[in-house]
């Protein structure tokens, strides 16, 4: 399932992208929950509370805000990467504005039923293939986040923190599944309380491994000669086949 918040202080614009947006999910099979919002300070409460979207459909100009800052916010308060972010505006000349918060894309009002379809077509084509998405449970929803982004997962008992380039996120969860999800992705586990994706390794020392973000993982006693192998494989050109449990 993927969750939809529409932003529009046009009650009727609103009602339409909605009803686009579902007949576009029933043509393509998609399970979609889908929430209006006529004011920005409605939408930002509701994210306040912990709530979470995979697409977000920002009129430009509100009477109580703007898409642009509503934007801002999701991204630097509310540190959500993974979200994608479809502006819907009759306003031009916003590129350079927009271009900071790296939208999904731009529909100009007025606007048509095959212009919707399209725009989530192309979503699911690039989000909606879940070889190349992790996804995880929030409370009772799921989201996906692109398995390329990511750094590391680290457990701490029965929850596990998810860092990736630019954001992070915390979930119940156990590296084990993880791992069996992300089979043949680049991961491996140089010790019992992380998983890590080779990509984003800067350099290994003797007891741990330093990240891109400057973030020090620890090797386990146990798996450093194994962890050596490992690094000199890759320094020779080898690649890695499968999620690797030490």
């Amino acid at each position: 399932m993927i969750r939809i918040a529409i932003c529009d202080d046009e009650e009727t614009i609103c009602s339409l992208v909605e009803s686009y947006i579902a007949n576009a999910c029933e043509f393509l099979n998609i399970e979609a929950e889908i929430d209006l919002f006529s004011t920005g300070a409605g939408l930002r409460n509701h994210l306040k509370e912990d709530n979470r979207y995979n697409l977000f459909f920002l009129d430009i100009e509100l009477k109580d805000d703007t898409g642009i800052n509503i934007s801002d916010w999701i991204r630097n308060e509310v540190k959500d990467e993974s979200a994608q972010i479809i502006y819907v505006s009759g306003k031009k000349g916003y590129d350079r504005q927009l271009f900071a918060f790296r939208p999904f894309a731009f529909i100009e009002k007025p606007f048509d039923e095959a212009t919707i379809r399209t725009t989530l077509e192309k979503y699911m084509r690039i989000y909606g293939n879940h070889n190349n998405l992790f996804h995880y449970k929030f409370g009772h929803d799921t989201f996906w986040v692109n398995v390329s982004s990511i750094l590391y997962f680290k457990s701490n008992r029965r929850k596990v923190k998810m860092t990736a380039l630019n954001a992070a996120d915390e979930f119940y969860g156990s590296l084990d599944h993880i791992a069996e999800q992300l089979d043949g992705q680049g991961f491996f586990s140089p010790h019992k309380s992380y998983l890590v994706n080779y990509r984003y390794i800067r350099a290994f020392y003797a007891e741990s491994i330093l990240m891109v973000n400057g973030d020090e993982i620890p090797i386990a006693k146990s798996k450093r000669e194994e962890v050596a192998k490992m690094q000199l494989h890759f320094e020779n050109g080898g690649s890695l086949h499968g999620t690797h449990h030490l």
